[in-house]
């Protein structure tokens, strides 16, 4: 597992945000994050919205004050869609993990759904 400070840019969905990285060396990226080991509805749906807002909350998101989380990834490790899998972690909680025991998402393994 490797670990990074990450700013908060935008929660896509119920499982997908948009984070600044910080890289170490005053180096910095945009990177895009699916949130590992869980699937939420689509954001079409009216529980896909739900999740987004429910992940939005657990992450504070106020452009005022940005979030910063600690992203746990493995190397090189991306999904389908080209989007970097992560552990996302918030003031000492697994926000993935969160997601699941509020009933916004549920265990996923990458599998068939």
């Amino acid at each position: 597992m490797y670990e990074y400070q990450a700013t908060v840019i935008k929660v896509v969905d119920g499982d997908t945000i948009h984070a600044e990285v910080d890289l170490g060396f005053d180096i910095r990226a945009r990177m895009k994050f699916r949130l590992a080991g869980i699937n939420a509805p689509e954001l079409h749906t009216p529980e896909g919205k739900d999740a987004a807002g429910h992940l939005d909350l657990l992450l504070h998101i106020d452009p005022a004050a940005p979030t910063v989380v600690t992203i746990n990834t493995q190397k090189d490790k991306k999904e389908k869609y080209g989007r970097y899998l992560a552990i996302i972690w918030y003031n000492g909680l697994n926000i993935n993990a969160q997601m699941v025991t509020d009933k916004f998402a549920v265990p996923y393994d990458g599998g068939a759904r």
